[in-house]
């Protein structure tokens, strides 16, 4: 028996077979990088707004996607793919552009959905109506970045926009009857153990579909790296993050979906913590313990009450 539900086994129910998600990086930024909220984007972003490595950025949309299509079909014999528009902000564009880009992935052959990530303050509600359209005839989710509720925290972080945005714009975009899924990081710089966890007791009650939860990683070339190495900030070990990882899916509703709960990455583009290069191992470790400690989605979710 599952100890969480796991997204593939949501696209599994929904499309009968193992789809693929592929990311796509379709040259957008983000308000809190060309000035419009703030400069120099969130202190543990790099250049490529956490972006796949994979990308090849010289290409277009349909390119990327094709290309990192025939290689998935060929190593895995894939047969269904998701666009999963992944770096930066990718509502953040006038509705037109928006529109041909979507419009241009769907249109790759065997691409049966969408996947778009962005930000609460990205999302105005001529944006929410093309989502909405696009919703009625195709599979898609929308991906909004919150990473932690306490805005203290988005301050020192440079997110450029407050916990009290995110909780608008999810009631907004709720009534057009969305996909709605969130991220949230653990570790960010100031926060304890039990702040990571009110934030995930506080977006566990409010409706949403999906979350994404991950460790803080170290990127190469952002402000936090300075921070790491002058000794101002520390990462979790790995049995200290599963651990609380376990804490976090109990308060968690026993239907929502659960995206990601580890951050994988390249010696090359990350510093710390070492752990993160392991993702195998690492899915294993955190499966060995809920199996230990009989931890179970929602087993301690309490609905909370939001104005």
């Amino acid at each position: 028996m599952y100890r969480y539900r796991t997204f593939n086994q949501h696209l599994k129910e929904h499309f009968g077979e193992k789809v693929y998600r592929v990311p796509i990086d379709a040259g957008f930024t983000c308000p809190n990088r060309d000035g419009v909220r703030a400069f120099g984007g969130c202190t543990f972003c790099d250049d490529r707004g956490s972006g796949a490595p994979t990308i090849d950025l010289k290409l277009s949309v349909q390119q990327q996607l094709t290309t990192q299509i025939a290689h998935i079909r060929k190593k895995f014999k894939a047969k269904k793919f998701l666009a999963y528009f992944q770096a930066f902000s990718n509502t953040y564009a006038p509705e037109a552009v928006l529109k041909e880009l979507y419009e241009t992935a769907l249109n790759v052959p065997d691409v049966v959905g969408l996947c778009i990530g962005t930000r609460p303050d990205c999302l105005p509600d001529n944006i929410l109506d093309l989502l909405a359209q696009l919703n009625k005839k195709t599979f898609m989710w929308l991906e909004v970045g919150l990473q932690s509720v306490f805005n203290e925290t988005l301050e020192r972080i440079n997110r450029g926009h407050t916990s009290e945005e995110f909780f608008d714009c999810i009631k907004r975009a709720q009534k057009y009857n969305l996909n709605i899924a969130t991220h949230l990081i653990f570790g960010l710089p100031g926060e304890s153990k039990n702040q990571m966890l009110e934030s995930v007791r506080q977006v566990s009650s409010i409706g949403l579909k999906a979350i994404k939860i991950h460790q803080l990683c170290i990127y190469k070339g952002t402000p936090l790296e300075r921070e790491y190495k002058q000794g101002q900030l520390s990462v979790f070990e790995e049995n200290e993050y599963i651990e609380l990882v376990g804490q976090a899916l109990e308060l968690l509703p026993s239907d929502m979906i659960i995206m990601r709960l580890l951050a994988e990455g390249r010696k090359e583009e990350i510093l710390a913590p070492k752990w993160c290069f392991e993702k195998t191992r690492l899915n294993a470790a955190l499966e060995q313990y809920l199996d230990a400690k009989d931890i179970r989605q929602g087993s301690k979710y309490q609905a909370l009450v939001h104005n």
